[in-house]
């Protein structure tokens, strides 16, 4: 079976509990594939980074196979509002930034056999420079840190440049320590806004991820997400006086000038 999120936001847990830890979220319009079920819950893949967790059947949205098939081979527009009404013959909702619009035409997509219109602001021709980067990284810009969260009513480090890098038209991995397999790796003196830099931890494994911005500042999840200075030692905490994660590597996934 497979699914089209119908809802704003719909956790994902690691196992099929409501105590379970949230691992990521669906937000509207993500695809998924169940590939598991007991009476309560369905495991799922997402299509847009094959991540896998569990979700409540009652928060499924189940789609043909023949819709799924046109879904996964086609590109979709992304909601790049902070929040955008869509409307359908039921009523209306709010969707987050970053949800995806099947099938845009105009102002109006499908979910399933759902028609939806989207009330939303478009942005076909934005191109892709160093000032949209930063325009898209800063909308985060003091939302609060929330283990396995994407949109900006709470996110990880991971989660939160995932998102971006979705309304910059690049698809990459779930967790730090998958994007880190991304991109070309650079040195500190090279770097640029929208390059990447990751931290270890003290076993030398990946858990870390920021977004470099220009003046040798990086935008990062800790706490909330905040601005702080990067340096070949790690990230310097500006509130704190303090490092509080050891740089590993930086990588250019973007090439913008």
């Amino acid at each position: 079976m497979y699914g089209v999120c119908n809802l704003s936001i719909v956790p994902v847990r690691s196992e099929p509990s409501d105590k379970s830890e949230l691992c990521t979220q669906l937000v509207f319009g993500d695809g998924y594939a169940i590939i598991e079920e007991n009476e309560k819950w369905y495991r799922i893949k997402i299509i847009f980074d094959e991540y896998e967790g569990w979700i409540d059947k009652l928060q499924h949205n189940q789609v043909s196979a023949a819709y799924f098939e046109a879904f996964i081979q086609t590109s979709h527009e992304t909601c790049m509002d902070d929040v955008a009404l869509v409307e359908n013959l039921h009523g209306s909702q709010l969707i987050t930034f970053g949800s995806s619009l099947p099938f845009l035409q105009g102002r109006n997509f499908k979910i399933g056999n759902v028609q939806y219109s989207y009330q939303g602001e478009l942005y076909h021709s934005q191109k892709v420079d160093t000032d949209f980067v930063k325009f898209m990284a800063l909308r985060y810009n003091n939302v609060p840190y929330l283990w396995g969260g994407k949109t900006l009513f709470g996110a990880d480090c991971s989660g939160y440049i995932q998102t971006v890098f979705k309304t910059l038209g690049f698809k990459i991995r779930r967790d730090a320590c998958q994007q880190a397999e991304h991109g070309v790796k650079i040195e500190l003196t090279e770097i640029k806004t929208g390059d990447l830099a990751f931290f270890e931890n003290a076993s030398g494994r990946i858990v870390h991820v920021g977004l470099i911005l220009e003046g040798g500042k990086i935008i990062h999840a800790h706490g909330q997400v905040r601005i702080d200075v990067v340096d070949e030692k790690g990230i310097y905490n500006l509130s704190t006086k303090k490092y509080s994660h050891k740089l590993s590597t930086i990588k250019r996934i973007l090439a913008i000038d």
